[in-house]
């Protein structure tokens, strides 16, 4: 039995040692670090606001009479919002008409007058002081007249203004005053009107990257880059934007400029008072290298790559990273240009392991704006699924509509 346990003993030293001869050399794939320039994409947070946002009063007190459009609707300039009872400027143009006439026909008498008093006062039969009076009574009813013109003129105005109509086309909220309330002229608040297409986006940058887009965009100023939108719930807005203004000023508090962006809004997918992310081009590294996010490995704080070197065996390389920009990694120290880094298979090699390895090219950073497959605000017409490599992203954009 001792036998038989020392040699079962010695078989089963040596089996690890026959596994261990029978596992193949792993193959890893891996990238040869080249050089390039990477857009740095910034995003700031920033707010849609209508272009004009007009709050409609009325210019004459009366009771409202009638609410005519539907809230929340799309109104268009000249259309007719609120009704104020216009009866009694009716009667005060009436009023004012009668009153006309009777200043015409004063200044009739007054002119039938003057014209006997002329021969008379060439043959002495008056006085050259009645003749005065009764022209001095003309030009008075003539005054008279025109005060009555004027009159009629401002009493249609009134009469107009009952008719409150929308200056701009825009979106209009929810009405202020209901039928029967009383609207005093120039107070009463009775609705809000917003533009709504295109729509500005207001949002601050620092100092640093402003000057640093200025310089980027100097050469290009005829064609400005575009600008991305990404709303609240991470969906990327079909149309890019450009920038209309700059503040003058840096906000000496929080170090910020003050930038607005107009985007088209043919939809009025765009509301005001929006919360969203801002996203351009702000910089660009140059000669920078990248590497996966996948290749990079952290360990208490420490990031690192496995590189295979000249005799094909992995080295782990500690490397300092800058920032992220579509899933690569901007090193900033630790790698060099022509190293070959693992890109997939970092789980089943070690340090001093042989490997076979198999070459990809680069994984280089795109140099437009990265596209979300999920869009909003595009037409039914637009290309957005092909475009962004999802082809349900067209039905995807219009149930968010």
């Amino acid at each position: 039995m001792a036998l038989l346990f020392s040699l079962a003993a010695c078989s089963g030293k040596k089996e690890p040692s026959a596994a261990a001869a029978a596992m193949p050399t792993p193959t890893v794939v891996v990238t040869t670090l080249e050089p390039e320039n990477v857009p740095i994409y910034g995003e700031y947070v920033g707010q849609t606001e209508a272009v004009n946002t007009v709050e409609i009063h009325s210019q004459v007190q009366g009771f409202l009479q009638e609410i005519a459009f539907k809230e929340g609707s799309i109104v268009h300039k000249g259309q007719l919002l609120f009704l104020i009872d216009p009866r009694p400027y009716e009667a005060a143009l009436r009023q004012a008409e009668a009153q006309l006439a009777v200043q015409q026909a004063a200044l009739g008498d007054a002119q039938k007058t003057a014209a006997r008093y002329k021969p008379l006062v060439k043959q002495n039969a008056i006085s050259q002081q009645e003749l005065d009076s009764a022209v001095a009574t003309v030009e008075e009813d003539e005054a008279n007249v025109q005060s009555a013109e004027a009159s009629i003129a401002t009493a249609k105005l009134n009469l107009s203004y009952t008719r409150i109509t929308t200056p701009i086309t825009g979106s209009i909220g929810v009405a202020q005053v209901r039928i029967g309330s009383l609207v005093l002229a120039g107070t009463t608040l009775l609705d809000t009107v917003y533009s709504i297409n295109p729509m500005y986006v207001t949002f601050g940058i620092s100092e640093s990257d402003y000057l640093e887009y200025v310089r980027r965009g100097r050469p290009n100023r005829g064609h400005p880059p575009p600008i991305q939108l990404i709303l609240s719930n991470g969906y990327v807005y079909a149309y890019p934007g450009t920038i209309n203004m700059v503040a003058p000023s840096v906000n000496t508090t929080t170090g910020t400029l003050t930038i607005r962006a107009s985007f088209p809004n043919p939809d009025n997918v765009l509301k005001p008072g929006l919360f969203s992310q801002v996203r351009f081009v702000s910089r660009v590294e140059t000669n920078a290298l990248v590497v996966p996010q996948a290749a990079v490995q952290q360990i208490q704080g420490t990031q690192s790559v496995y590189v295979v070197g000249p005799d094909n065996k992995i080295q782990q390389q500690t490397i300092s990273t800058g920032p992220t920009v579509a899933n690569v990694e901007i090193v900033t120290s630790g790698l060099k240009a022509g190293e070959r880094v693992v890109v997939e298979g970092v789980l089943k090699v070690h340090p001093g392991m042989t490997v076979h390895t198999q070459s990809v090219p680069q994984q280089s950073v795109p140099t437009t704006l990265p596209a979300n497959k999920n869009e909003v605000g595009a037409p039914p017409s637009s290309a957005t699924g092909a475009a962004s490599g999802d082809t349900s992203s067209s039905s995807t954009a219009a149930g968010e509509k």
